[in-house]
């Protein structure tokens, strides 16, 4: 028998509510679905189905329409792969509770065998935004895939700069395939879809529930080589992605925060707990998985164009040749070239927000282009 042939009895089990434990059971009993489907109810509860399960097992007999779930596939440009699927993400197949069915809007390829899931908090401050802006686009230089949640915050950012780099992102829904949530992000799917693709473990139809989302991360660190936690709070979603990838085996790295801010909490947690390895700067989390010597010989970062400002000046640079890699940190650099300076003399300088000051160079700090010799005073590096 042919997957193709077999996948109408999953599409009707998964519409069910049956999930992997009990396709577990049936493949495990009966050898595969169609059997399971034909067999008699007692047949069914012999191979350990419970009394929940079995009503939508009967239910699902009585009133599911092979060839009408087959078409809204086609409606929605969707396809479904299987355990039996030879295209079903094998890193995906590795780890426990793997959906038994996989629904996916867009391409699918084997650039994500080496993708790198970006997580982090809804609610993402100017230095989260700067992080995640950072460490994306030394991740979609490469050529790798980023995988998250379309969430707003960094889920959002990480998709936007993957697809501004030309790099191929994976969202993870948690409702069905065809429900987009938050709806602002509507837009932001279809660019996906043309550059990488929309994942769910559920069927069109079905709407995004909160129990929903913590067992959708699972998909979401299994699908990725490694997860890296840019700025989480505590008891943020993105701790749970990082739980679930650290069971599952893979590499969880997280960024560094303030110790006063409140989003950063789960982030420092997690480094403290060693459930996750610091990186300070992109290059040591490429460095950490290899990435460069995945996507190819690709530059990490631009080297800085040697043309003047409008202000006559050529961008300053840290030691070692390190660049500034946001006008932003340009702006730092050139006013701390002359002396180390307090956080308010380079707000007054610079024009720019405190809060955009203060988060821009914490982040060089982390770069290692600045220093701070004393409380709120910082100098070049």
């Amino acid at each position: 028998m042919t997957q193709s042939q077999e996948l109408p009895y999953w599409l009707a089990l998964r519409r069910a509510g049956l999930g992997s434990r009990n396709f577990s059971l049936l493949v495990r009993h009966f050898g595969n679905i169609e059997t399971a489907w034909n067999a008699s109810l007692d047949e069914v509860a012999a191979a350990g189905l419970d009394r929940l399960y079995l009503r939508g097992f009967t239910k699902a007999r009585s009133t599911f329409d092979g060839e009408m779930e087959l078409e809204l596939l086609v409606k929605h440009g969707v396809r479904a792969y299987t355990w039996l699927d030879d295209d079903y993400p094998a890193s995906l197949r590795e780890i426990p509770q793997s959906p038994p069915v996989l629904f996916v809007r867009g391409k699918l390829g084997p650039q994500f065998e080496q993708a790198v899931a970006v997580v982090g908090t809804r609610r993402v401050t100017p230095y989260g935004r700067q992080a995640t802006e950072a460490f994306c686009e030394a991740i979609a230089r490469t050529g790798v895939a980023v995988i998250s949640g379309l969430a707003r915050g960094v889920d959002s950012i990480a998709h936007r700069v993957a697809l501004e780099h030309g790099a191929p992102t994976v969202a993870v829904l948690a409702g069905g395939i065809d429900k987009v949530y938050p709806r602002e992000n509507l837009g932001l799917a279809e660019r996906i879809q043309e550059q990488g693709c929309l994942v769910s473990e559920y069927p069109a139809g079905i709407p995004a529930r909160p129990d929903y989302f913590p067992r959708r991360n699972r998909i979401l660190s299994g699908l990725a080589k490694a997860t890296l936690v840019v700025e989480a709070g505590e008891g943020s979603g993105a701790l749970h992605t990082a739980n679930w990838a650290f069971e599952q085996g893979r590499d969880v790295f997280a960024i560094p925060g303030p110790i006063f801010s409140r989003q950063s909490a789960g982030t420092n947690q997690l480094i403290r707990e060693s459930t996750a390895k610091l990186v300070a700067t992109p290059e040591q989390l490429c460095e950490e998985l290899n990435l460069l010597a995945v996507g190819g010989q690709v530059q990490l970062l631009e080297q800085p164009s040697e043309a003047p400002d409008k202000g006559g000046r050529v961008a300053p640079q840290g030691q070692a040749g390190k660049p500034a890699t946001t006008p932003e940190e340009g702006k730092m650099l050139h006013w701390l070239q002359d002396a180390p300076k307090h956080i308010d003399e380079i707000v007054r300088a610079s024009g720019l927000p405190v809060a955009l000051v203060s988060s821009t160079l914490q982040l060089m700090e982390l770069k290692g282009l600045v220093r701070q010799e004393r409380p709120m005073v910082y100098a070049m590096a």
